[in-house]
């Protein structure tokens, strides 16, 4: 361990050497951002390019600067650090909740971007989950808060999150390289290596901008045989992400501009990043732990290697043409997605079919093989207003897009009938004698919509915006199942449609140059979908819950209204910045998941309202000329308003009136830099504190008076992520060390869950233990 570290270190200094005998040939370049000068970010959160602090929604916005500041360098990152923002992982999906708007079935709540393309899943099957693009190469991320159906259409309920890349310019070469070197304590060495270059071909005329990054993630958890926890893979769970990009910008005419690009990424999982918490090792010892986290004792004691590889490739062409006071863009892309991972489902199988957790039979396994496809065509067609001193601006758009996806899941499970032989009677054989479950479920969602959007000056200083949206979903579903869980195989086709309409009112008051207060009105939508059959087996608690005739076909569309009123302020001079909104989000017909606990399926219903009431804060200032600060603080309370059952005849609820929404109530981010003069040059020292509290309140999976609670399991810990950094900038040339987990928490994050009730073993996603490195960059 001590040679590889060393030589890890020994590759980073020579990479450092090699940045500045770069930065020698350059003139010293001085970058400044929002953190140190007052000098704010442009974003597009309304379309068009405007100053934070004159934007009338509630934005966090973090440029290439911030992120690398921060030592950002995964999406849970960016989460940590944004006010009224959830982010929830396990080994196979993950879940963003917006001030509340949280859900785990059908269409996303959330929209994810890149630049103008939406990349979000729909849940189909019983797994996969978004992908998110590597932090490198961007211009800056948008995190937009509350429902942005206008805009952005119907995968925006909750919020956008957009992820904005640099465009080449035709007028000057850039160059950036970064480069990276980590060892995470009770763990595996990690690092990295990235660099971006932009050069004019032709001088205001054409330029390129291409990027390639790697990534290694050490892993901190050894796979072993639990029986007697030797290890057969020491630091499982690494990660190795790549991530490739190019674009061109031709620009033929002064008006007009083309740009295509190629953006490519794939990420490499070799095992599960959960670990095995509290199970019953011994008759002596009935509740010792079987991973150790307070003396960095980590194990996953599965006897299946959980690997995964995420691929995606998304070439996209924007166009645009300069109209004189309205511009013209028109936006086409393809985004073609395949993930593919293992699960572990020895434990799964056996518990939920004998009420024994650990393998019975020497050697016995079975494993879950999934495979998600997307293949994305999106067209944007807009035309909007570019006149800045205009009391009227607009824009008005149509939108199509088409998404394909594929989920497949084949379950093997040669044991089945031997540690459960009385189920052979009255279950099929397994399929090609190995399988006790195979499903293939392909689905179409097919958008058309047309919005528009106008803002007008009745007098000066006052806006009013109206927005709509209108649209036409089709959601088509073909799946076939067959296999012991499923019974006589099913094929099973269906087709769900509706209509949409999103409007928007927003009225803003400019009091002085300085400050800005606004008010909102927003809907946002959710389409609905379709149930594909659930198995023979699940025929008794169906009909136990009021469906004796199988699972509902369909499950409607679900909406939300937003009511937002913010201020956004900058004094001093631009030395102090202040923005803060209260809001009020009403949750109608929410789709939710119904378990099927007797045989491991579920389905989708509408149940239910929800109501979201919170507050987000952020603050940056610069105190001195050498000390700047900022804080992002979020509270939420959100929770149901009603109690309802999972079914006509059910006579447990599965939500009861005033079960908050699983989400942390406080978010609070601290940032904190001081500049330190070195002769001409600068050296820093930084800290970063994101604490996340625990919803100490009720919620649906703990409430004892619901169905299908789980006693044993509590709501997540709060997190507290302390990091520092102390670096020396020269001449283009960063050179940092850091120490990420100060504090050494560990805890779980995400979900924290068992294989079913019956199981003994808890799966937990524990954050990373205290990591030590150096990053070293340069910048022209």
């Amino acid at each position: 361990m001590g040679t590889r570290i060393s030589r890890l270190f020994t590759t980073g200094t020579a990479l450092t050497t090699l940045l500045v005998s770069q930065a020698a040939l350059a003139q010293a370049q001085q970058t400044a951002d929002s953190e140190q000068s007052g000098t704010e970010i442009i974003v597009t959160a309304t379309r068009k390019n405007e100053v934070l602090s004159k934007v009338p929604i509630s934005v966090s916005a973090f440029s290439a600067d911030t992120l690398d500041k921060r030592g950002v360098r995964d999406f849970a990152d960016i989460i940590r650090q944004t006010p009224g923002v959830v982010f929830e992982q396990t080994n196979t999906t993950t879940n963003i909740a917006i001030r509340g708007i949280n859900s785990t079935v059908g269409a996303s709540t959330t929209g994810l971007y890149i630049d103008d393309t939406p990349i979000q899943v729909r849940a189909l099957g019983y797994s996969g989950g978004n992908v998110y693009p590597l932090i490198f190469d961007l211009d800056r991320i948008e995190v937009l808060r509350g429902p942005q159906g206008t805009l952005f259409g119907s995968g925006s309920q909750g919020g956008t999150i957009r992820f904005i890349t640099p465009q080449p310019d035709t007028s000057k070469t850039s160059l950036r390289v970064r480069s990276e070197i980590a060892t995470t304590e009770s763990g595996g060495p990690s690092y990295e290596l990235g660099g971006a270059i932009g050069v004019p071909l032709v001088q205001d005329k054409l330029a390129i901008r291409a990027s390639a990054y790697y990534r290694r993630d050490g892993g901190w958890i050894d796979r072993v045989r639990f029986e007697d926890r030797s290890v057969i893979d020491k630091n499982a769970n690494r990660n190795d992400s790549f991530a490739g990009r190019v674009a061109l910008a031709w620009t033929p005419t002064p008006e007009l501009t083309i740009t295509p690009s190629l953006v490519y990424q794939r990420i490499k999982a070799n095992d599960s990043p959960e670990s095995w918490d509290n199970i019953q090792r011994d008759l002596t010892s009935p509740n010792a732990p079987f991973s150790d986290y307070e003396n960095g004792v980590f194990l996953n004691g599965n006897r299946v290697r959980e690997n995964s590889n995420d691929r995606f490739v998304l070439p996209s062409l924007n166009v645009k043409y300069d109209l004189g006071g309205a511009e013209l863009i028109a936006i086409g892309s393809y985004f073609d997605r395949r993930q593919t991972f293992k699960s572990d489902y020895t434990t799964f199988d056996q518990s939920l079919f004998t009420g024994i957790t650990l393998p019975i039979f020497p050697d016995q396994s079975a494993v879950s093989d999934f495979i998600n496809t997307q293949k994305n065509l999106t067209g944007e067609l807009r035309l909007q207003s570019t006149a800045k001193d205009s009391a009227f601006s607009w824009v008005v758009g149509a939108f199509y897009q088409q998404a394909k996806q594929v989920s497949i899941q084949q379950v093997e499970d040669r044991f089945f009938y031997q540690f459960a032989p009385f189920l052979i009677p009255f279950l099929p054989p397994l399929v090609d004698n190995r399988l006790i479950y195979d499903q293939a479920t392909s689905s179409k969602d097919t958008q058309y919509a047309a919005f528009g959007q106008a803002s007008w000056k009745p007098v000066d200083r006052l806006t009013l915006t109206l927005g709509l949206r209108y649209g036409e979903t089709k959601f088509a579903i073909n799946s076939f199942a067959q296999g012991p869980v499923v019974g006589p195989p099913v094929t099973d086709v269906g087709t769900q449609k509706e209509s949409p309409f999103t409007p928007k009112f927003g009225v803003d008051f400019q009091i002085d140059p300085q400050t800005l207060v606004y008010a909102s009105v927003a809907k946002g939508f959710r389409p609905g979908g379709y149930n594909p059959q659930v198995g023979v087996p699940c025929a008794a608690e169906l009909a136990a819950i009021g469906y004796p005739n199988g699972r509902p076909e369909l499950y409607g569309s679900d909406s939300v209204w937003s009511y937002e009123l913010g201020v956004k302020s900058r004094l001093a001079g631009g030395r102090l910045g202040i923005s803060g909104s209260v809001y009020q989000i009403d949750w109608n017909d929410i789709q939710q998941a119904v378990g099927v606990n007797s045989c491991g399926f579920q389905f989708t219903a509408n149940l239910g309202r929800a109501r979201s009431r919170g507050v987000d804060i952020q603050f940056d200032a610069k105190i001195t000329d050498r000390l700047t600060f900022q804080a992002e603080i979020g509270y939420n309370d959100a929770e149901f308003r009603d109690t309802f059952l999972g079914g006509p005849t059910a006579t447990l609820p599965l939500v009861t009136a005033g079960n908050k929404v699983a989400s942390p109530p406080w978010t609070i981010s601290l940032h904190g830099q001081y500049d330190i003069p070195v002769g001409a040059n600068m050296a820093y020292v930084r800290s970063d504190f994101d604490y996340r509290a625990q919803q100490k309140d009720l919620t649906p999976f703990i409430d004892p008076r619901n169905g299908g609670v789980d006693p044993t399991l509590t709501n997540p810990p709060e997190v507290k992520a302390w990091s520092a950094r102390a670096g020396y900038r020269f001449h283009g040339v960063d050179v940092s060390v850091f120490v990420n987990n100060i504090l050494d928490q560990s805890i779980w994050q995400g979900r924290r869950s068992r294989d079913n009730g019956l199981s003994t073993i808890y799966r937990s996603h524990i954050v990373r233990p205290r990591t030590f490195g150096l990053t070293a960059a340069y910048s022209y």
